[in-house]
């Protein structure tokens, strides 16, 4: 069976919904902030969840981009405060696939474990970014969709698309 992460989620679709979450939504927050993945991990950005913008700016583009900015910084800590164990690799897993751009057979390589039982610690992964994601958004400021999908309830993948 399982890992049992304490939440009350249904782990494969909130898991789908996370994936699908990094392929278009993260990558739309990347475009439209001026970052590049290689700023996510570098130590400017502010641990604390809060950080000026130099004022209030009317220009509606600037709100934009901060916007993005500040949705880019919820992702990355969300992902930096998912555990990080030889056991529960979530962390090193996320920032390998989503920050760093490894694929999936590297990241397995890389902690250490089969396809079957990689393909499982991902699947937590996704689930712990999911519930982690919701006070980094709150911290921050900013508006990302619900990942997480409660168990026995019709399926609800973000975007509209169902599988």
């Amino acid at each position: 069976m399982g890992t049992d992460l304490g939440l009350d989620i249904d782990q494969r679709a909130t898991a789908e919904n996370v994936k699908r979450f990094f392929r278009n939504d993260f990558e739309k927050y990347i475009l439209r902030s001026g970052y590049h993945r290689t700023d996510l991990s570098s130590p400017q950005l502010d641990p604390t969840g809060i950080m000026g913008h130099g004022g209030n700016s009317a220009e509606s583009k600037m709100a934009t981009i901060f916007d993005a900015q500040d949705k880019c910084k919820a992702v990355y800590h969300a992902i930096d405060r998912c555990f990080d164990s030889t056991q529960q690799p979530f962390r090193t897993i996320l920032k390998s696939l989503y920050i760093d751009e490894l694929k999936d057979w590297q990241v397995a390589a890389k902690v250490q474990y089969s396809d079957s039982r990689y393909n499982e610690l991902k699947k937590y992964a996704l689930c712990q970014f999911a519930d982690t994601i919701e006070t980094w958004q709150i911290l921050y400021g900013v508006d990302i969709p619900e990942l997480k999908v409660p168990k026995n309830q019709n399926r609800r993948i973000i975007g509209g698309l169902s599988e």
